[in-house]
């Protein structure tokens, strides 16, 4: 009788401890899908972004050697940004109105995009639907699993929690270490996005790229992205305990 008392017990710390996991992974992910909605609601602060990361110096080497589409280069920071922000607004609203932006130079109304760029620009704001509907879906776990969870105290509360944070995540990390950022970003790009459609750009070629400064906007983007998200984790995880601890 002890060894089976003993073997159950062992169970029930164990999908306990699974459930503490469960909960606080879903609160990281919760608080990044939030993190990523305050961004976007602010343009990404697009227009601090464009100061520190000097854009208009690299649209001055860059976009003035595209032939194409002459002139953007030449247009002041306000016209640069709302360029950026029309672009942000359109991936929000499903891709609508990507083919309407456009800018004048000399006179001459050019159009921002090229085609390959608003095909891509349609696989972002499909990305970003799918997100809010992930977003929807943690909703709907995270009450549930905090009740859960808050159930039944652990026996060893800290190691769960850091297990529950630090576990998914190592990979991550470790293939960070190993590829560099660079690396794991365009490898994402292949992952995320349809193999015959276009998603790499040179700078040189597309405004879109420029304006960007990509990938370089995208890494500052993503480390505004997760000091927000480290902050609103903990407010969720103390959340649920209100809420739901007995």
């Amino acid at each position: 009788m002890s060894g089976k008392t003993n073997s159950h017990t062992g169970w029930q710390e164990v999908v306990t401890g699974a459930l503490w996991c469960a909960f606080l992974y879903v609160c990281f992910l919760l608080a990044a899908s939030f993190a990523l909605w305050l961004l976007a609601a602010n343009n990404y602060c697009f227009s601090l972004w464009y100061d520190m990361l000097h854009i208009d110096q690299h649209l001055a080497t860059f976009a003035a050697q595209n032939t194409q589409k002459p002139g953007f280069h030449l247009l002041a920071k306000a016209d640069h940004v709302a360029a950026f922000n029309g672009i942000a607004n359109a991936v929000v609203q499903q891709g609508e109105g990507l083919a309407l932006l456009n800018y004048v130079y000399q006179g001459q109304t050019i159009r921002l995009l090229t085609d390959d760029e608003i095909v891509h620009l349609q696989d972002v704001a499909t990305l970003y639907s799918q997100v809010k509907i992930a977003t929807f879906i943690l909703l709907l776990l995270w009450p549930g699993l905090a009740w859960l969870a808050l159930r039944k105290p652990l026996a060893n509360k800290a190691l769960f929690r850091w297990l529950g944070l630090l576990v998914p995540f190592l990979p991550v990390l470790l293939w960070l270490f190993i590829a560099g950022p660079e690396a794991v970003f365009y490898q994402l790009h292949e992952w995320w996005f349809p193999a015959d459609n276009p998603w790499f750009f040179y700078w040189q070629e597309s405004h879109m790229s420029a304006l960007m400064k990509a990938p370089i906007l995208f890494a500052a983007i993503g480390a505004t992205m997760l000091v927000i998200t480290l902050c609103l984790t903990p407010i969720l995880y103390w959340a649920g305990r209100l809420c739901f601890q007995r």
